[in-house]
């Protein structure tokens, strides 16, 4: 998959931002403690994010603490909830899509892409974020993996037949490796854009879902989102059924964090 820059799921996500702010789990601590150490940041570092959200990643890079953060959300809808969570000085908030936003070259010490980088045509993207690196400077990106065929939980072999008839996930990768945990291709990518010491880790967290929580969690994947009104309603009361009735009310998950990171020559 080169990339899904075109998939109209990209502008799925801000429909509901408090939907998508309180459904989508925080990244694991482990995580931020790993880029603090591996990328070197630390109160004199300048950052940018491509991709902000409502601010899951933003926050805990804020509070690592850091200099200064530029986050880039090209929907308006999800930059407001991230405004409303934080008027943090250090923090500027740009509505644009990193691929027409005005940057100077060699000006971050740090760049960061959560959730976000599979949306953009991903050579070209990665190219752009190293000239805007200085050098040395370190980029970063990561994924929470929802969803792995090759390696199915009971949740999610309980709930795949649901997805039947509707839109494949604009992930997919047609037989390899789900697309954050396909780690040749990801590293290759970095390091065919100029990267150097290029680096993968997991970092997995347990999670315990009501039948609720869950259900609000698939309401904010872009494939259910895309989904007519009806199937997307039939498909987010089952999940909720098949946590009351077959998992006694709850269920937890082992979410993995598969994250990457590089660093400018």
């Amino acid at each position: 998959m080169a990339s899904i820059h075109n998939s109209p799921g990209g502008l799925k996500f801000g429909e509901d931002p408090e939907l998508y702010d309180f459904a989508r789990p925080p990244y694991p601590e482990p995580l931020f403690a790993w880029l603090r150490e591996r990328c070197g940041l630390g109160p004199h570092s300048d950052c940018l994010e491509i991709g902000a959200g409502t601010g899951h990643a933003t926050l805990p890079v804020l509070a690592t603490p850091v200099r200064y953060l530029l986050a880039l959300e090209p929907d308006a809808r999800l930059a407001g909830r991230l405004r409303e969570k934080t008027t943090d000085p250090r923090l500027t908030i740009e509505v644009a899509r990193f691929e027409n936003v005005s940057l100077f070259p060699g000006h971050f010490d740090f760049g960061f892409a959560a959730m976000s980088m599979h949306w953009l045509p991903r050579m070209k993207a990665l190219g752009r974020v190293r000239e805007t690196l200085r050098p040395g400077g370190a980029f970063a990106m990561w994924w929470n993996v929802y969803h792995d065929d090759a390696n199915r939980d009971a949740i999610g072999n309980a709930t795949a037949a649901l997805f039947n008839g509707i839109e494949q996930d604009p992930n997919a990768t047609n037989g390899r490796p789900a697309f954050a945990l396909d780690t040749a291709s990801r590293l290759g990518e970095l390091r065919t854009a100029g990267f150097v010491d290029a680096e993968h880790r997991l970092f997995r967290q347990d999670i315990t879902f009501s039948p609720e929580r869950l259900s609000a969690l698939y309401a904010t994947f872009s494939r259910v989102r895309m989904a007519p009104e009806a199937d997307r309603q039939r498909l987010l009361l089952e999940i909720e059924r098949i946590v009351r009735d077959d998992f006694g009310g709850c269920v937890t998950r082992s979410i993995i964090a598969s994250a990457y990171c590089a660093r400018r020559p």
